[in-house]
């Protein structure tokens, strides 16, 4: 890898970095509405980890899983919320995997999704982005919404409720919104850096 490529790619992990930090002290990246916070921090997780691979998508996901945990424990809405957070859960261990696991795989799945997927499909980015980004975001979704109810129990939070959640308005748009933003991303940054 030659100094030039590097120093374009530590740039945009850096500037997906601060995208996070400012998503994460704003409306934009937390949207909080009881008795689950939605999230819009998931997208730049995705753009990084087709754009950069597993690797960049990881350390962007452990991002996303600091903002939350410091979310849920500073600004949560609800006792849900609270679940996210290892000082105040009473179950810190499992907040912290809960909090910081899916969202270190969400950029590992979203680049192994995509490397298959541009194969699969014959190098087609516009598809092979669109399904991973939809793929990961549901991924994700299980993921947390699964550790919940296994670590936190006393929500009642069985397996029709992470079904449930899937298909409801919130989940559709988080899905939408990461394929839409990162096949319009995705292209023009992969192009950038010669792939």
């Amino acid at each position: 890898m030659d100094k030039h490529f590097s120093t374009i790619r530590m740039t945009q992990l850096a500037l997906l970095i601060a995208i996070e930090l400012i998503m994460a002290v704003t409306p934009l990246g937390y949207i909080m509405i009881p008795p689950i916070s939605a999230t819009l921090m998931h997208i730049p997780v995705i753009v990084g980890a087709l754009v950069m691979g597993p690797k960049a998508g990881a350390a962007l996901g452990t991002v996303f899983g600091l903002t939350s945990l410091w979310k849920a424990s500073t600004q949560a809405t609800s006792p849900v919320d609270l679940a996210f957070s290892p000082f105040v859960s009473g179950k810190p261990i499992q907040s912290l995997i809960m909090c910081m696991g899916p969202r270190i795989l969400l950029g590992v799945i979203a680049a192994l999704l995509f490397k298959a997927f541009i194969k699969t499909f014959h190098g087609k980015e516009r598809i092979s982005i669109g399904l991973s980004a939809v793929l990961a975001t549901i991924c994700h979704t299980v993921m947390v919404l699964g550790l919940l109810a296994i670590f936190f129990s006393e929500f009642g939070m069985g397996v029709m409720t992470v079904v449930l959640s899937l298909v409801t308005v919130s989940s559709a748009c988080e899905m939408l919104v990461a394929a839409i933003i990162s096949v319009a991303v995705c292209i023009p940054l992969r192009r950038s850096l010669g792939q």
